[in-house]
């Protein structure tokens, strides 16, 4: 049986890797939703200009302009898909993180379950010899009546 001062070092080191990794998952989600606001910022964008390049009774639209939105919307879905490519990433190394903290969770958590249990049993042991003291006690005071 490991001793349990030995083991508490264990889980406290395992904590200590469990909140890095939890850090370290947090950042990534966190890295995650900054890219997918952008993604969602450049998709609005889009949209903004596709609505300029709708006829209108105040502003009409010119050649020119008609192709210089086009080409800047052609810019801009080269961006949109290049930033779904990054989020695609990112979403690995989210999942990657994840699975990293979930695994040091459960080391600590495995860490905890046998302190736990050692205390149980040294309880246990406890209870039993203090079981046997008060026993032999009252074996004791029973002989020395007795004897009166």
């Amino acid at each position: 049986m490991a001793d349990i001062k030995q083991l508490t070092i264990v889980k406290e080191m395992a904590e200590k890797k469990e909140r890095d990794a939890l850090k370290m998952f947090s950042a990534a989600q966190q890295q995650i939703n900054k890219l997918q606001n952008q993604m969602q910022t450049l998709s609005e964008y889009r949209q903004d200009y596709l609505m300029q390049m709708q006829p209108n009774a105040e502003q009409r639209v010119t050649a020119s302009r008609l192709i210089a939105l086009q080409e800047f919307l052609v810019k801009l879905d080269v961006s949109i898909n290049q930033q779904r490519d990054v989020i695609a990433r990112a979403s690995l190394v989210v999942d990657s993180r994840r699975t990293q903290w979930a695994s040091a969770k459960r080391y600590t958590d495995s860490i905890a379950f046998l302190i736990d249990r050692q205390q149980q049993e040294l309880a246990q042991i406890e209870h039993k010899q203090q079981q046997k003291l008060a026993d032999e006690f009252s074996m004791m005071a029973f002989h020395r009546k007795k004897r009166r």
